[in-house]
């Protein structure tokens, strides 16, 4: 069909698309969530429409289809429009520049579609970007809580809503999760990480979970038996051991959702997918929540009405301005403590 072209520079004609396809490295669902939300910070600032065209291996609108926000990649007119790809993957000097300034995007003023390939919250810096607090603060928000912390919860809701055979299977399972206004759900989400990476780390961490779990929560509560526990991992086994350590709270868990988007799925397994982004949605319901420090778990409480409520992460403390420290961070996790995680800067976690 035909596309009326309106007025030159307005929002009709201008799109910003978060892309992730079959080529593409694109990282778990994390690293691509947090492209997603950061190209859509992105649009805010730049008065574009937001797309997303995911279709590495199964295209994500089968599972997840748009909810306020119409971001159908399909909706963007094919001919005779301007392209720019940025493909700025995992570059974190980027991440630094934006603090300062983002004319990568701003000089393409007059390009109809920029298409964005990114494994990182490369917009979490926008806060301290003093050129954009008017633009931020007229579009609503508070430019200190303009991070994904903050913005999660909301944008993804706007976004996303389940397909409806699936949404039928998640109504089914919180009322389990969840049988009545008393019931108290605790989550915790276990990544042992992939082979050659459980070297540096604790070879039965999820023992440490449920012993944290036992004396933080169940053995100092009198009403413990309303608390139910949900369990997703990387490693299937995690989830019966949790079944098989408590004998008195109800444990749930999806089974066959201990998936790696990039890494485990083929082709069309759509079904893969659906498992990991189903555990994904259930944990917005999670009035406590422990997580590795993993991305999936970590932005998994983000997307709660109070992402900072009973929060805690598998870590250690690490001094943020020390490069070395950072650097080394991820080659030794053992002798990890749970740190309650309450504001971004708490954990080495903003990219």
């Amino acid at each position: 069909s035909d596309y009326f072209l309106p007025k030159e520079n307005s929002k009709f004609d201008k799109f910003i698309q978060y892309e992730c396809g079959q080529t593409d490295l694109c990282g778990g669902w994390a690293d691509r969530l947090k492209g997603v939300m950061s190209t859509y910070a992105i649009s805010l600032l730049t008065d574009r429409q937001f797309k997303i065209k995911m279709t590495k291996n199964c295209d994500l609108k089968k599972i997840l289809e748009p909810n306020e926000i119409n971001w159908d990649y399909e909706q963007v007119p094919t001919k005779n429009i301007t392209v720019k790809e940025l493909n700025l993957g995992w570059n974190f000097g980027l991440y630094n520049l934006f603090k300062d300034d983002i004319s990568l995007f701003t000089n393409l003023n007059t390009t109809n579609l920029i298409k964005v390939k990114a494994g990182m919250n490369y917009a979490n810096r926008l806060r301290e970007n003093s050129n954009l607090k008017e633009k931020i603060e007229k579009l609503g928000y508070e430019q200190s809580k303009f991070h994904s912390a903050y913005q999660f919860h909301k944008w993804y809701k706007q976004m996303f809503k389940l397909n409806k055979q699936t949404q039928k299977k998640y109504d089914e399972f919180l009322k389990k999760l969840k049988p009545n206004s008393h019931s108290k759900l605790i989550c915790c989400q276990i990544r042992k990480g992939d082979p050659h990476e459980r070297e540096y780390k604790e070879k039965y961490q999820e023992r440490s979970f449920w012993n944290f779990i036992n004396q933080t929560f169940l053995n100092s509560s009198n009403s413990s038996s309303n608390y139910r526990i949900f369990v997703t991992s990387d490693l299937e086994y995690v989830k019966l051991d949790a079944k098989n350590y408590f004998k008195n709270n109800e444990v749930f868990y999806s089974e066959n959702s201990s998936v790696h988007l990039d890494k485990d799925l083929s082709k069309n397994e759509c079904h893969k997918m659906e498992s990991v982004l189903f555990d994904f949605h259930v944990m917005q319901n999670c009035d406590i929540g422990l997580v590795s420090h993993s991305g999936y778990g970590i932005l998994a409480l983000y997307n709660r009405p109070d992402p900072f409520k009973n929060f805690y992460v598998y870590s250690k403390q690490v001094n943020l301005n020390d490069p070395n420290e950072r650097n080394n961070f991820f080659l030794n996790l053992k002798n990890l403590t749970f740190i309650k995680y309450t504001k971004p800067d708490d954990i080495y976690f903003n990219k």
